[in-house]
Protein backbone atom coordinates (compact mmCIF):
# COMPACT_ATOMS: atom_id res chain seq x y z
CA UNK A 1 0.00 0.00 0.00
CA UNK A 2 2.73 2.34 0.78
CA UNK A 3 4.53 1.84 -2.46
CA UNK A 4 0.98 2.35 -3.99
CA UNK A 5 0.62 5.75 -2.47
CA UNK A 6 4.16 6.57 -3.13
CA UNK A 7 3.64 5.87 -6.87
CA UNK A 8 0.46 7.91 -6.53
CA UNK A 9 2.40 10.74 -5.21
CA UNK A 10 4.66 10.94 -8.10
CA UNK A 11 2.56 11.07 -10.17
CA UNK A 12 0.47 13.84 -8.89
CA UNK A 13 3.59 15.34 -8.85
CA UNK A 14 4.61 14.96 -12.49
CA UNK A 15 1.32 15.83 -13.96
CA UNK A 16 0.92 18.80 -11.79
CA UNK A 17 4.59 20.01 -12.87
CA UNK A 18 3.48 19.75 -16.50
CA UNK A 19 0.39 21.32 -16.03
CA UNK A 20 -1.72 18.34 -17.06
CA UNK A 21 -4.78 19.01 -15.97
CA UNK A 22 -6.54 15.88 -17.16
CA UNK A 23 -4.12 13.67 -15.34
CA UNK A 24 -4.38 16.12 -12.31
CA UNK A 25 -8.23 15.70 -12.40
CA UNK A 26 -7.36 11.68 -12.58
CA UNK A 27 -6.10 11.71 -9.53
CA UNK A 28 -8.56 13.71 -7.84
CA UNK A 29 -11.66 11.67 -5.83
CA UNK A 30 -14.85 13.52 -6.73
CA UNK A 31 -14.94 14.51 -3.33
CA UNK A 32 -11.71 15.72 -3.38
CA UNK A 33 -11.33 19.14 -1.36
CA UNK A 34 -8.12 21.94 -1.00
CA UNK A 35 -7.54 24.04 1.74
CA UNK A 36 -5.08 26.50 0.66
CA UNK A 37 -2.75 28.87 2.74
CA UNK A 38 -5.57 31.09 3.95
CA UNK A 39 -6.94 28.11 5.24
CA UNK A 40 -9.82 27.98 3.44
CA UNK A 41 -11.56 25.19 1.90
CA UNK A 42 -12.42 24.97 -1.88
CA UNK A 43 -14.61 22.21 -3.26
CA UNK A 44 -15.67 19.98 -4.74
CA UNK A 45 -13.64 18.86 -7.17
CA UNK A 46 -14.44 20.58 -10.09
CA UNK A 47 -13.62 23.76 -8.74
CA UNK A 48 -11.07 22.96 -7.23
CA UNK A 49 -10.00 21.75 -10.39
CA UNK A 50 -10.87 25.34 -12.33
CA UNK A 51 -8.78 26.80 -9.74
CA UNK A 52 -5.41 24.98 -10.84
CA UNK A 53 -6.09 25.34 -14.32
CA UNK A 54 -6.33 29.10 -14.11
CA UNK A 55 -3.30 28.86 -12.00
CA UNK A 56 -1.28 26.46 -14.99
CA UNK A 57 -2.77 29.52 -17.43
CA UNK A 58 -1.56 32.22 -15.69
CA UNK A 59 1.79 30.76 -14.87
CA UNK A 60 2.29 29.26 -18.87
CA UNK A 61 5.38 27.85 -19.26
CA UNK A 62 6.87 29.77 -16.27
CA UNK A 63 5.36 26.80 -13.60
CA UNK A 64 8.34 24.81 -11.90
CA UNK A 65 7.44 22.19 -9.46
CA UNK A 66 10.31 20.94 -7.15
CA UNK A 67 9.97 18.48 -5.17
CA UNK A 68 12.27 17.84 -2.00
CA UNK A 69 11.17 15.12 0.21
CA UNK A 70 7.92 12.76 -0.09
CA UNK A 71 6.75 10.94 2.86
CA UNK A 72 4.38 8.43 2.98
CA UNK A 73 2.44 6.91 6.15
CA UNK A 74 -0.33 4.61 5.24
CA UNK A 75 -3.07 6.34 3.37
CA UNK A 76 -1.10 10.01 3.72
CA UNK A 77 1.77 11.72 1.76
CA UNK A 78 3.67 14.88 2.08
CA UNK A 79 5.44 16.40 -0.53
CA UNK A 80 8.45 19.49 0.53
CA UNK A 81 8.38 21.65 -2.62
CA UNK A 82 9.62 24.41 -4.15
CA UNK A 83 7.36 26.54 -6.64
CA UNK A 84 8.53 29.00 -8.80
CA UNK A 85 5.93 31.26 -11.07
CA UNK A 86 7.14 33.74 -13.32
CA UNK A 87 9.14 35.80 -10.39
CA UNK A 88 7.49 34.19 -7.62
CA UNK A 89 9.30 32.11 -5.60
CA UNK A 90 7.84 29.64 -2.98
CA UNK A 91 8.72 26.89 -0.60
CA UNK A 92 5.62 24.46 0.76
CA UNK A 93 4.34 21.52 1.89
CA UNK A 94 1.40 19.26 0.46
CA UNK A 95 -0.40 17.15 2.76
CA UNK A 96 -2.61 14.74 0.85
CA UNK A 97 -5.09 12.01 1.81
CA UNK A 98 -5.77 9.10 -0.33
CA UNK A 99 -8.44 6.88 -0.29
CA UNK A 100 -9.73 4.30 -3.02
CA UNK A 101 -6.42 5.56 -5.60
CA UNK A 102 -7.63 9.28 -5.26
CA UNK A 103 -6.50 12.09 -3.25
CA UNK A 104 -9.73 12.96 -1.06
CA UNK A 105 -8.20 15.63 0.33
CA UNK A 106 -5.15 18.19 0.29
CA UNK A 107 -3.36 21.15 3.11
CA UNK A 108 -1.34 23.21 0.97
CA UNK A 109 0.87 25.00 3.06
CA UNK A 110 3.09 28.19 0.97
CA UNK A 111 5.72 30.65 2.15
CA UNK A 112 6.66 33.02 -0.57
CA UNK A 113 10.45 33.43 -0.50
CA UNK A 114 12.84 35.89 -2.49
CA UNK A 115 14.98 34.71 -5.20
Amino acid sequence: MIQDIRALTHAYITAFHNRDIESVAALMHEDFVLTDPENEALGPRDRVLRFISDLFDRAGNSLAFRPQTVLVDGAHSAIEFELSIGQDFLEGIDLIEWQDGRMISMRAHLTQRVK
